[in-house]
C-alpha cells in the first residue's frame, strides 16, 4: 500500500503534465486558425479594395470624358490622352502600393499561424519530457525509499564500495 501512494502520486503528476501540454497545444492550433481566418479576411479586403478603386476610376474617368462633351471640346486631343494616361497610370500606382500593404499583412498573418503551429507542437514535445522526467524522478525516489531498487541511486552501496578499495 505504502508504495501504490509514490506511484500513483507520479502517473497523476504525469498524466496532469500531458494534459496540460494538450490544452496548451489546442490554444495555439486555435489562435493559429484565427490568424488564418483574418488573413483571408484581408486577401478579401485586397480584392475588394482593387474592384472600388477600378470602379472610382472608371466614374473619374466618365466625369472627364462628360464634362469635355459638354463643353464641345474633342475627346482624342493630345492633352485628353494625356490626361487619361495619367490618371490611369496614377490609379494603377496607387492600386498597386494598396494591395502591397494588403499582402504584407495577410503574409504576417500567415507567419503568425506558422509560429502558432510550431509553438503547439513544442508545447507537446514539452509536456511529454516533462512527464517523462516526473516519472523517472519519481522512480528514482521511490527505488531509494525501498532500499536502492528502481533506478535510484544508493548512498549506502556507493559507500560500501569505498570502504572495499
Amino acid at each position: 500500500m505504502a508504495a501504490a501512494l509514490p506511484v500513483a502520486a507520479a502517473a497523476l503528476s504525469a498524466g496532469s503534465t500531458l494534459m496540460a501540454g494538450r490544452e496548451t497545444a489546442r490554444g495555439f492550433v486555435n489562435e493559429a486558425a484565427q490568424s488564418e481566418s483574418q488573413a483571408k479576411g484581408t486577401d478579401l479586403q485586397a480584392i475588394q479594395s482593387s474592384e472600388r478603386r477600378r470602379e472610382d476610376l472608371r466614374a473619374q474617368l466618365s466625369a472627364i470624358t462628360a464634362q469635355r462633351a459638354a463643353r464641345g471640346l474633342s475627346l482624342d486631343t493630345p492633352t485628353a490622352v494625356a490626361i487619361e494616361r495619367e490618371i490611369n497610370r496614377q490609379s494603377v500606382r496607387d492600386e498597386g502600393v494598396e494591395r502591397l500593404g494588403f499582402m504584407n499583412q495577410s503574409s504576417a498573418l500567415r507567419r503568425q499561424a506558422a509560429v502558432k503551429r510550431q509553438n503547439a507542437k513544442g508545447a507537446i514535445t514539452a509536456s511529454y519530457l516533462s512527464a517523462a522526467g516526473s516519472l523517472m524522478s519519481a522512480a528514482g525516489d521511490i527505488g531509494a525509499a525501498f532500499g536502492g531498487g528502481g533506478g535510484g541511486v544508493n548512498p549506502s552501496a556507493q559507500g560500501s564500495k569505498r570502504m572495499i578499495k
